[in-house]
């Protein structure tokens, strides 16, 4: 299974070009782009063919509370997934989440093959009749909810699902059929994107319940540096916020040889 790992920053051009760098001396062979929602000096500048620009308000905070997905999906698409048949899935992380096994896209794709996933990510879940914040806010949302009738296949089209935004991993037909919806009603992307590939007819699946690749993922605290040492050495795969630029130094120098790797365009960056 072929993934293409998509990393949404916003920072400026010399650190999203060496994080890219860096997680291609971690994980040599893997295919990397990146999505800038930043700002677009930043995107300009930097050195890299496997770039797209995502002109989204909902990224950088206007308001964060609705913070969608749908036109880094869209450019995904369009730059790298619709014309490339050999990419089989996307997986979509933030600047700072921090690979620490080279082998991390190939464990991905086991489960998800396994489990018949259409979307993997960090506690996705069915949050009807739970006491989640989001499920709470959009549960009654006419719009949503006549968005959902609209477009379900399913036979409940109130059901909302919900995961954390980084570290989601989409399968090729789940993505294909995200990028066919139009008209997307105002929504906060961690319940609107597995609610919607829920009513698209694809299966959410929780991580946890199935691997702990997720162990080391969460909100909030960033990792201190002697934490992200320490996952490290124990083998885990993933650490999330990780934000100092000199810890992800450290990993790649003593990731595996191979320091070069194919974006989704198929340059070397």
């Amino acid at each position: 299974m072929t993934t293409l790992t998509v990393v949404l920053t916003h920072v400026d051009a010399a650190t999203a070009g060496e994080q890219l760098r860096l997680l291609g001396g971690i994980a040599p062979g893997e295919r990397f782009a990146v999505c800038h929602g930043g700002k677009r000096a930043d995107f300009d500048a930097l050195d890299l063919d496997a770039k797209a620009f995502v002109d989204d308000p909902t990224l950088r905070g206007a308001p964060r509370s609705f913070q969608s997905y749908h036109l880094t999906f869209a450019a995904v698409w369009d730059h790298w997934v619709r014309d490339d048949p050999s990419i089989d899935a996307v997986y979509v992380i933030e600047y700072d989440h921090l690979v620490l096994r080279g082998d991390y896209a190939q464990r991905l794709g086991a489960i998800a093959a396994q489990t018949g996933a259409g979307l993997l990510g960090k506690e996705a879940s069915l949050r009807t009749g739970t006491n989640w914040e989001h499920y709470g806010r959009f549960r009654r949302d006419p719009a949503l909810l006549a968005h959902l009738r609209r477009v379900s296949v399913r036979e409940d089209p109130t059901l909302i699902y919900g995961t954390l935004g980084d570290g989601m991993w989409l399968s090729r037909a789940a993505l294909a059929d995200y990028v066919t919806v139009e008209n997307h009603p105002p929504c906060y992307g961690e319940l609107y994107v597995p609610t919607l590939v829920h009513h698209l007819g694809h299966r959410i699946v929780n991580l946890a319940e199935h691997s702990n690749l997720y162990d080391h993922v969460r909100w909030d605290p960033a990792y201190a540096p002697a934490e992200v040492r320490a996952l490290h050495a124990a083998g885990a795969t993933f650490a999330h916020p990780v934000k100092d630029l000199d810890v992800w130094r450290e990993v790649a120098a003593h990731a595996s040889p191979g320091t070069s790797v194919t974006s989704g365009d198929g340059y070397q960056v």
